[in-house]
């Protein structure tokens, strides 16, 4: 019996964390970029399940708040910076892929939805696809894809926004990570740093030689 005992809490460990593994589902987003480029890098994945009925709009109808396809940070949180060109309800689009898959329906994603609340409650956060998908209660849910938008880091404060929904939406959890990172230098700006070093080597064997000259 002993044996048995022990044999028994792998399994249990396993159980409890699978159980975890999908109390902890989310979809995720991580918005990425230098500051002052003008651009952003947006990356999708996670896959959770559908909180309620619903319906995620095409960019075509109406650009407002729908509690269906859009998600409000929760306890006031403003992820838009004071200084943010969002003012308002704004439809981006997507420079590059990104798809969105709930229940047996995919979708190509063509914009982001971006609202500043401007401190009367959070931000919003939304997605608007090709086709209108509608959606039932327990469907599952998940994006992927990896694309830019005309839209500087700067609008936007770093840090890790997570959206606990309680309402009808296409997903029950929602987490976006803002991350500011260093400019990189491009290859052109490499090379003439070389050919600038390699200059002044060269003016200084030159020296030389004339001093001992």
């Amino acid at each position: 019996m002993t044996s048995l005992r022990h044999a028994s809490h792998p399994v249990t460990l396993i159980l409890l964390a699978l159980a975890c593994s999908t109390t902890n589902a989310a979809l995720l987003v991580n918005v990425e970029g230098v500051r002052g480029s003008g651009k952003t890098t947006w990356t999708l994945s996670g896959s959770d399940k559908a909180n309620s009925f619903g319906r995620i709009r095409t960019s075509t109808g109406s650009n407002d708040f729908l509690i269906f396809d859009t998600f409000e940070a929760p306890n006031g949180e403003q992820f838009l910076s004071d200084k943010s060109k969002i003012s308002g309800n704004t439809l981006l689009a997507l420079r590059g892929p990104g798809q969105i898959t709930v229940g047996s329906q995919t979708r190509t994603i063509s914009h982001i939805f971006l609202d500043s609340d401007q401190g009367k409650s959070g931000d919003d956060f939304g997605i608007r696809v090709n086709s209108l998908l509608r959606y039932a209660s327990g469907e599952n849910s998940s994006w992927t894809g990896r694309f830019t938008l005309d839209l500087d880091i700067g609008n936007f404060r770093p840090g890790t926004y997570r959206f606990n929904v309680a309402n009808g939406n296409f997903a029950r959890d929602l987490t976006i990570n803002f991350t500011e990172t260093a400019s990189v230098p491009n290859p052109s700006s490499l090379a003439l740093l070389g050919l600038a070093l390699t200059g002044l080597g060269f003016l200084r064997k030159l020296k030389r030689a004339t001093c001992k000259a």
